[in-house]
């Protein structure tokens, strides 16, 4: 019901993505719809004992910043900024301010997180499909490890669930938005963080790694080439095989959840963690062919 609410305001107030020359999409479609992320979160809060109140708060102000984002194209300075605030508050709930000299290490990490799953957020059904295997993969290893309570996993995948109706489809009806994007990678890293801590695994980290992965390889490729990686592109895996080679946007969002997924398989059903570390290589040299192949076929 929210999530069409919105609907109808964004349309009234004409809050629409406007294809350009970067877009991977060619009709006038509304954006924002990840709005119901934080609004899940929101909900949690407030009927399970208002909990994880820093956590709350910094995913709160990333969403209002990214919405405003997405009608008016703020400054880097103010986006980063705020990132700044918000990235503080993550690390205070999650009692990791100290040492101090630890601090630039995960500011770099979770800030790098946050535009991950920004950069990714370019084609239908990407950030839904993602976010319901991470999101769910979570909330099966909650429930043997209890790391948190399950409500803060299980609304926030509910709403994911339902953006997915109006997203994951050959025309969207909706994009998530910065303030999606942004406000999911909030609450997975957080969750994930929590984990992490709880267990003192860093295997599950492999939980984003297909993310990572491309995140991180088209900016070092980029940066090898002397390109300004702030500035707009199209040079991720999934985006070349958007426009290089014609896939569609649902066979390889599928495609890369898939990928998560077979790596989030096999570290939460096998004991023995080298069966991950074993998956993740396995994917991660299949990027490696695919982009090999893709820039030897533009030769």
């Amino acid at each position: 019901m929210v999530i069409w609410f919105y609907m109808v305001l964004a349309k009234k107030y004409n809050i629409l993505d406007v294809p350009n020359h970067r877009s991977s999409h060619h009709n006038m479609t509304i954006r924002g719809g990840g709005v119901i992320f934080p609004i899940a979160l929101l909900l949690a809060y407030f009927l399970f004992d208002f909990q994880y109140s820093w956590f709350v708060l910094s995913v709160m102000i990333l969403s209002f910043i990214s919405f405003l984002d997405d009608l008016y194209s703020l400054s880097k300075k103010v986006r980063f900024f705020v990132h700044f605030i918000s990235v503080f508050l993550l690390l205070l709930e999650l009692n990791l301010l100290q040492p101090y000299w630890l601090f630039p290490f995960l500011f770099f990490i979770l800030v790098g997180g946050l535009n991950s799953f920004n950069f990714m957020d370019g084609i239908n059904g990407i950030t839904a499909l993602y976010s319901i295997v991470t999101l769910s993969s979570l909330y099966f290893i909650n429930e043997s490890l209890m790391f948190i309570e399950r409500y803060f996993i299980l609304i926030p995948l509910i709403g994911v669930f339902v953006f997915s109706f109006l997203n994951v489809r050959k025309r969207a009806l909706c994009f998530a938005g910065d303030v999606g994007s942004i406000s999911i990678a909030a609450i997975i890293l957080f969750l994930l963080f929590k984990l992490v801590i709880h267990t003192n695994n860093f295997s599950y980290f492999f939980l984003l790694l297909v993310y990572a992965l491309d995140s991180g390889a088209t900016v070092l490729r980029r940066m090898m080439k002397g390109e300004n990686i702030f500035m707009p592109h199209k040079e991720h895996l999934y985006q070349q095989l958007v426009h290089k080679k014609g896939w569609s946007h649902l066979y390889v969002s599928f495609i890369f959840s898939f990928a998560q997924l077979l790596i989030n398989f096999s570290i939460v059903c096998n004991e023995n963690v080298s069966w991950g570390v074993y998956t993740a290589l396995f994917v991660m040299f299949s990027y490696i062919f695919a982009i090999y192949r893709i820039k030897k076929s533009e030769k």
